[in-house]
């Protein structure tokens, strides 16, 4: 597993993941969450791409890893 420090709307915080592709798909997943609990009257399948792809242009600022988790 490795650490990466992930940087959202200027909000920085870790995530443990074994790819950065994973970390950044936790990311996605939790925004898209918040999105769908904020809006519940939207279609999950349109919303999700759409969002997607708002959030990587948007919102997700960089992605970098930290190091590897050592326990």
């Amino acid at each position: 597993m490795n650490i990466y420090l992930i940087t959202e709307d200027g909000q920085t915080f870790c995530i443990k993941a074994k790819t950065m592709a994973g970390a950044i798909k936790v990311c996605e997943d939790s925004y898209i969450e918040d999105v769908l609990e904020s809006n519940k009257q939207a279609r999950i399948d349109t919303l999700k791409d759409t969002e997607i792809k708002y959030y990587h242009l948007e919102i997700l600022q960089s992605c970098q890893m930290v190091g590897e988790l050592k326990n």
